[in-house]
């Protein structure tokens, strides 16, 4: 396949602008300064931290992880190891001061949480619905299989597990502060009324995985005007074609 065609078949499957981020930020690691320290390790270090960081557990399953990723030459796997090391070390440097405030921002994107759902279009089945809930004269499930007006009808009203940014809002918003179990009374949103129970939270920890996650936005918002160049680039290669 010659260039042309290839971003052409970028754009079409819209992978031409995760490909620009990928340019980018390696771009971004590249060009950032680190203390010599920190910078310069050994050939061994950063293979043993290429090999803790994806899991891999033995020599063979390296061997197969670097053929997949087209490193089997080894100048190219030691270039992508040192430069993998380096760019969890550059996500340290952002997280530096900001770590948990951006935890906190971003809580309701890493909390998750399974709840049950029910909506009706009346007003008054929500409210006779919630008394017969409550009252243990029927399980939420076979209340929502029969009554709700939503996709949660196929799973008993089951919904999740998924993050705060997920839920309607009025929903999200009570979800937010809920206890498991905690049953809220019908509310309105959108055009239902709405019934639901939080029935599990898995709440987010500032931990090393976290802090990946947070460390990847961080590095994406720094790189985001150079990966708006490169995705330009891309395209005008293909124009010039």
């Amino acid at each position: 396949m010659d260039q042309d065609k290839l971003i052409r078949k970028l754009c079409e499957y819209e992978l031409l602008e995760p490909l620009a981020k990928a340019l980018a930020e390696n771009e971004f690691v590249s060009a950032y300064e680190l203390d010599t320290g920190e910078a310069c390790i050994s050939n061994r270090e950063a293979r043993d931290f290429l090999i803790q960081e994806y899991n891999l557990a033995d020599e063979n399953t390296l061997k197969d992880w670097r053929q997949k990723h087209a490193l089997t030459e080894d100048d190219a796997f030691w270039t992508y190891a040192h430069r993998l090391h380096k760019k969890n070390r550059v996500i340290n440097h952002l997280l530096q001061g900001s770590g948990e405030a951006l935890f906190l921002r971003y809580k309701d994107r890493l909390d998750r949480v399974l709840y049950s759902l029910i909506r009706v279009n009346s007003g008054d089945l929500a409210h006779e619905l919630y008394f017969a809930i409550e009252n243990n004269e029927i399980e939420f499930g076979d209340a929502a299989a029969i009554h709700s007006a939503g996709p949660e009808a196929k799973t008993q009203g089951i919904v999740g597990p998924v993050d705060l940014t997920t839920p309607h809002p009025e929903i999200a918003a009570r979800l937010r502060t809920a206890s498991p179990h905690q049953l809220f009374p019908p509310f309105k949103a959108d055009d239902w009324y709405a019934i639901v129970r939080l029935e599990y939270r898995f709440d987010s920890e500032y931990d090393e995985k976290t802090r990946n996650f947070l460390g990847s936005l961080l590095l994406g918002a720094k790189s985001k005007e150079l990966a708006t160049a490169v995705q330009s680039s891309l395209l005008q290669m293909q124009t010039l074609l």
